[in-house]
């Protein structure tokens, strides 16, 4: 099978073509700002119409993972204009696009798609963003859901992993550096390390699934009690953790207190791994 990553240099687009190449796809990759290189990659802005046709007909994939995103919570609140072009704009190039050549197209979205009010979210319960991020994704839903007649929508959470500077990598360098980290106690997510989510997509790529699933990790926990988590597993001081709440940052966008996602639907093509399991498998991959 062939398969593009849209967005092949980022966090979850790396570990993709990794898992991916593992299991005999034959891979494409595009990129944006930062280059990566073989005879697979190309170039490619999505917010430019004729560029991404002009990639996805050349690359010419039975599969497209769409993970490109304006992901900065707090930035897309200040640059709308920007955030609307990529995650609005930039998803519906790709769909035409993608519907063109009879592909199916695999959207990453967000967790942030709900306000926050209860937790443990299944894929029908109502969407209502509390922040222009959140927005956008939406939209970006939307988008998918109009154009492409074959594509699955994936929503994750807090997603990590060892190969481009997220929330843990941050939390790690912070506490080996012996500096205090201020992490919410109030917050509720259900962190993703990038490799299980990976599996999970290849999962829904295998069993040519369709529509919308929750593909994150196994457990609904506070930023907090995570932190605390990773501090234990790789070894780092926990005195150094400062338990704060939400109130307590100047925030520039709102963000959802319970924003878990109920993964009893993507369990049954594959099981997400627990918290501690994915830590420790993330300190495998860095060898620390």
């Amino acid at each position: 099978m062939k398969v593009l990553v849209i967005g092949g240099s980022g966090l979850l687009g790396m570990k993709l073509r990794e898992v991916f190449e593992k299991n005999n796809y034959d891979v494409y990759a595009s990129f944006h700002d930062n280059p990566i290189t073989g005879k697979n990659c190309f170039q490619m802005d999505i917010t430019q119409k004729d560029d991404v046709f002009h990639v996805l007909e050349k690359a010419s994939p039975d599969v497209v993972v769409h993970t490109a995103a304006y992901t900065n919570v707090d930035a897309c609140e200040k640059n709308r204009r920007q955030a609307f072009d990529v995650n609005v704009r930039g998803t519906e190039n790709v769909a035409n696009a993608v519907e063109k050549i009879d592909a199916k197209l695999v959207y990453i979205s967000t967790d942030y798609v709900f306000d926050g009010e209860k937790g443990f979210y299944k894929e029908d319960d109502l969407a209502n963003p509390v922040n222009y991020y959140g927005l956008t994704k939406l939209e970006g839903e939307e988008v998918v859901k109009k154009i492409c007649s074959n594509f699955v929508i994936a929503r994750t959470s807090v997603l990590y992993g060892s190969n481009k500077m997220n929330f843990v990598t941050w939390i790690i360098d912070q506490l080996e550096k012996g500096e205090q980290v201020n992490i919410v106690t109030d917050q509720y997510v259900s962190p993703t390390l990038n490799v299980d989510l990976a599996e999970q997509l290849m999962g829904l790529i295998e069993e040519d699934s369709s529509g919308v699933f929750h593909a994150a990790g196994g457990e609904r926990i506070s930023r907090y009690n995570f932190t605390m988590i990773v501090a234990d597993v790789f070894g780092l001081d926990k005195g150094l953790i400062s338990p704060v709440r939400m109130e307590d940052f100047n925030w520039l966008a709102k963000r959802p207190v319970d924003s878990s996602l109920d993964v009893s639907k993507i369990s049954e093509i594959k099981k997400p791994y627990k918290v501690k399991e994915a830590v420790k498998l993330l300190q495998e991959d860095i060898g620390r």
